[in-house]
């Protein structure tokens, strides 16, 4: 039996990444594989993906880890928790995987605490979906958001994309006035016009992933001036602001030092990055700034390597440069 010190699996909306290192740091396997979300595939996929996973990274040997590390989307209540310990124990057990440790949390809160530590820190995700997150020194943790695209997910890129179709439909009725962003939707979809826009909305070919893969063209449109496009990134950027103020004042941290961790697509956009950080910071004198350089896997790996009391700074720059190059 092989012996490990840390499995750590990142299972976002869209897709699955899972690596082991050792206690030294050294990154002994890394897979990719699909969605592990059980709330859009099932808890039948979900297992399924994750036995695929576990099974390639270890290549079919019997290991066994000292601290199994999950951070995954969609688990957000106790229910969840329930739902996908039973689904993790399942693959582990399927992957010939044994574990002293095991430990779940949701993905954002996860890349949060792999990357503060036992300091204070707020994250804002946003991409396909978004949330925002924050963690004391003390030990306080909160979240908001992060509900779903069919009642939250503000300000991410599912958001972002709908309300362009929104503001295309509407424009179409006459409601508001007409922009560049009806050619240039219906150029990316191929689409010939508003008739078939409705039709792909409203059928099987229809994705939550779809509408945020917009985002991009959006922002273009407001970066070159469009005034739809402009008013739909600055409302993503006063719900991410929003979002972040809360977790901060819940956690009382308004005039302490603490990260600010920025994750995801939207927030590399240089629009978006530039205002939150502008509004947050103006209230927030002791805030700094991280934009993730690395993959979220490395903040689960840094983790399960702090719950077994290895916290030292070489090491984890080390396991950063390996992700990078894989």
């Amino acid at each position: 039996m092989k012996e490990v010190a840390v499995l750590a699996v990142d299972a976002g909306g869209t897709g699955c990444r899972a690596a082991l290192c050792n206690k030294n740091g050294q990154i002994l396997g890394f897979a990719q594989g699909n969605s592990c979300n059980y709330h859009s595939i099932g808890a039948e996929k979900a297992t399924e993906n994750l036995i695929v996973l576990l099974t390639t990274l270890v290549k079919k040997q019997t290991v066994h880890i000292n601290c199994v590390v999950l951070g995954l989307a969609g688990l957000d209540t106790k229910k969840d928790e329930a739902a996908l310990a039973s689904i993790v124990n399942q693959a582990l057990i399927s992957a010939n995987i044994t574990a002293d440790t095991i430990y779940l949390c949701n993905d954002a809160m996860l890349t949060l605490k792999g990357s503060v530590g036992q300091n204070n820190g707020v994250l804002i995700a946003a991409g396909t979906g978004s949330i925002a997150c924050g963690i004391t020194k003390e030990g306080l943790e909160t979240r908001v958001g992060g509900w779903g695209y069919l009642v939250g997910d503000e300000g991410s890129g599912y958001s972002i994309g709908k309300a362009a179709i929104t503001h295309v439909l509407k424009s179409y009725d006459g409601r508001e006035k007409s922009s560049g962003m009806l050619a240039a939707l219906l150029s990316e979809i191929s689409l010939a016009d508003v008739d078939e826009l409705i039709n792909w909305v409203y059928s099987p070919r229809f994705s939550v992933a779809q509408v945020a893969a917009l985002t991009p063209i959006i922002m273009k449109l407001a970066e070159e001036g469009d005034p739809q496009g402009e008013k739909i990134i600055q409302g993503a950027c006063r719900e991410l602001q929003d979002m972040a103020f809360t977790v901060i004042k819940k956690l009382d941290l308004q005039n302490a030092e603490f990260s600010l961790v920025l994750s995801g697509g939207v927030l590399k956009n240089a629009i978006i990055h530039r205002q939150v950080i502008k509004e947050l910071a103006g209230t927030c004198p002791g805030l700094q700034v991280i934009d993730l350089s690395y993959q979220p896997i490395y903040a689960g790996l840094r983790y399960g390597l702090l719950m077994m009391g290895i916290d030292n700074s070489a090491l984890l720059d080390q396991l950063s440069i390996q992700l990078h190059r894989l």
